[in-house]
């Protein structure tokens, strides 16, 4: 399955693994169907003190007021962000879906929304569509969104409404780093948070580099994995080629067997999992919340998900936030995705995970 950047239901796929393709999509890097567009913000801004023109992950140029006093974010890896900079007093309206079970739980987990203080009441629906008439309404001075937010919304925001949109839709875990600088710029009164952020992810993703590098070097076993974050009609949802998903597995040491799959976000025939016997496979829960990938709890993939006890590899379940949320919180677990790729060589890291 080919998650496209609009958050339209993929043909006979349940509206409940719909909301999780969306999440993933919140990670989808530049792809050959992107719509750019060069914003020069509302009629007669001119770029000056009170403004920054960036270049946003899909290389659109936005010209933006500095320190908008109202923030509109329409998706969780963005929200991550936010929340870190110490930028949560700017927010206004948070994307959200009100017409799947679960409301606003089905984009916010229950730990997500205590951490950030999120409430029904910051709701902007985006699913089936966005609502872009109730974006307009809050008067944001800058809207955050990624690929989940489609281009003819990205348009509409733009062009009808005159609002900045910035899109934060990373490739690599590495391009989350970028992200940070991204929004640092937009505001710049958050840069020592910004800073502090930045030097903490970097550090975490070199010492990962350097336990990769030293892996190879020795000639250590290099685990096959799959990294699945729901499962449907004989397929497991995975990250093909140029995606963070297996920018995930590499930086964790791993080897992808969805690495030659023709697309980026795919389905893999569970048959063809099978005959791939990956060594270790991590996969999408809803630890927090019972709607967030259709109750897939570790009980529902083990008497579920087909050929399930024909895999032998590690099975190790995880919030699915952290498999499809391109987000600081994605790298800083990196320490527990090396040890659950290398149990013998990486001990279990001294902090939790986040």
């Amino acid at each position: 399955m080919h998650l496209n950047p609009s958050p339209s239901a993929p043909t006979g796929v349940p509206p409940t693994l719909v909301v999780v393709a969306v999440l993933v999509a919140a990670g989808i890097g530049t792809v050959g169907s992107a719509v750019y567009f060069e914003l020069r913000g509302a009629p007669g801004a001119t770029a000056g003190p009170q403004n920054v023109t960036v270049v946003d992950d899909l290389g659109r140029v936005v010209t933006a007021p500095l320190n908008a006093s109202r923030l509109v974010v329409l998706a969780p890896n963005v929200m991550d962000i936010v929340y870190r900079l110490g930028l949560r007093d700017r927010l206004v309206g948070v994307g959200c879906t009100t017409s799947i079970t679960g409301g606003f739980e089905n984009e916010y987990s229950p730990n997500q929304t205590a951490l950030w203080d999120l409430s029904p009441s910051l709701c902007v629906t985006d699913y089936p569509a966005l609502d872009t008439e109730k974006v307009a309404e809050l008067a944001p001075g800058l809207v955050l969104a990624s690929t989940i937010t489609s281009a003819s919304d990205v348009e509409t925001l733009a062009t009808t409404y005159h609002l900045p949109v910035v899109l934060l839709a990373p490739s690599t875990l590495e391009g989350i780093v970028g992200d940070v600088e991204l929004v640092a710029r937009l505001y710049p009164g958050v840069q020592p948070n910004a800073t502090a952020l930045e030097a903490s992810l970097q550090r975490t993703l070199s010492n990962a580099t350097a336990i990769d590098t030293n892996l190879s070097t020795n000639n250590d076993s290099i685990p096959s994995v799959l990294v699945t974050y729901g499962f449907y009609a004989g397929t497991y949802y995975t990250y093909g080629p140029g995606t963070f998903g297996q920018s995930l597995v590499d930086l964790a040491g791993g080897s992808s067997i969805s690495s030659g799959v023709p697309l980026e976000y795919f389905g893999m025939n569970a048959s063809v999992v099978l005959w791939d016997e990956p060594t270790v496979i991590l996969y999408g829960t809803s630890w927090n919340d019972p709607y967030l990938v259709a109750g897939q709890t570790p009980a529902v993939w083990s008497s579920n998900a087909p050929y399930w006890a024909q895999l032998s590899g590690t099975k190790i379940p995880l919030d699915v936030t952290l498999l499809t949320e391109t987000d600081p919180t994605m790298v800083l677990s990196l320490p527990w995705f090396l040890h659950y790729l290398h149990p013998t060589i990486v001990p279990v890291p001294s902090t939790p995970l986040p």
